[in-house]
């Protein structure tokens, strides 16, 4: 009874541990070969239950990215069912200033602080969420779902034989319905609470944070990733200075010139026929 109770408390010690892991922790224990289930936004379907649209003609990867050694934020391409490549979202906190890592070293979200959206990673999944708050640990929405493929438990019973038609009446009463998904990992996720498991990650990520102090390497290390974006902001800028003064860009921008000079005075014309209109009436 005791080696029982033992075991217990270590299971969810170590429960406790894995759902308080970083952002960039969780990426790496998925592993740089791991592909995810796709779902859309999550909502309540006809039986007021946690849903979501299952994507089914692709599955997504993600590529870690790196600044000097540290981690700074991630790409996720879409693996279409021909085996061809896609960009579907990048968050690389180096070419995205806007991008920052909330309560860093131990990242709960990327934040995109000028659209107020962001990822979250934890256990076996990543969120996309919708209005961020304020104090960081809520949400507007949830927006898009990622479920790490093959991660269902395999601790189920198995079901007993002799049972067909039981089996094949349940599997049809239990169809999905208008696309919502159906796979083992998907199911485990909804019965979860999608929604109130998000909320309390965030909550104890943030008791995390507020308890730990920044170490002197903490602080160089976010300096050197926040002075990488400035440096790359600096350079798009470069570049862009450059073109606008070269003599395609300067043809490009005479040429804009010409056409809004002819659409205001059109407009100037237009609205002088409307006064001489409404003199003769």
């Amino acid at each position: 009874m005791k080696t029982i109770n033992f075991l217990t408390i270590l299971l969810s010690f170590s429960i406790t541990v894995t759902a308080q892991q970083s952002f960039f922790e969780t990426i790496d224990a998925h592993g740089p070969n791991a592909r995810y289930q796709v779902y859309g936004d999550l909502y309540k379907n006809d039986k007021g239950e946690p849903a979501a649209q299952e994507v089914t003609t692709y599955k997504n990867t993600i590529e870690k990215h790196q600044h000097q050694g540290l981690p700074s934020g991630f790409t996720i391409n879409k693996v279409l069912d021909n085996g061809k490549t896609a960009l579907s979202s990048n968050y690389n906190g180096i070419s995205i200033s806007a991008i920052k890592y909330v309560g860093f070293p131990n990242t709960s979200i990327l934040h995109h602080t000028g659209y107020n959206r962001g990822y979250v990673a934890f256990d076996n999944y990543v969120f996309f969420l919708h209005g961020i708050s304020k104090d960081q640990t809520s949400f507007s929405e949830i927006r898009s779902i990622m479920i790490l493929d093959g991660s269902a438990s395999k601790t189920g019973k198995k079901k007993k034989k002799g049972k067909f038609w039981k089996q094949l009446k349940e599997a049809a009463l239990n169809e999905r319905p208008n696309g919502e998904g159906s796979s083992p990992e998907y199911k485990e996720l909804m019965a979860k609470d999608p929604e109130k498991l998000v909320r309390e990650y965030l909550k104890k990520m943030k008791a995390k944070q507020d308890t730990y102090v920044m170490t002197s390497q903490d602080e160089k290390n976010l300096k050197i990733l926040y002075n990488g974006a400035k440096a790359d902001d600096a350079y798009a800028k470069k570049k862009n200075d450059e073109y606008w003064a070269s003599e395609e860009g300067q043809a490009i921008l005479k040429n804009r010139a010409t056409i809004d000079k002819m659409e205001a005075e059109h407009l100037r014309t237009c609205r002088l026929a409307v006064c001489d209109n409404s003199a003769h009436n």
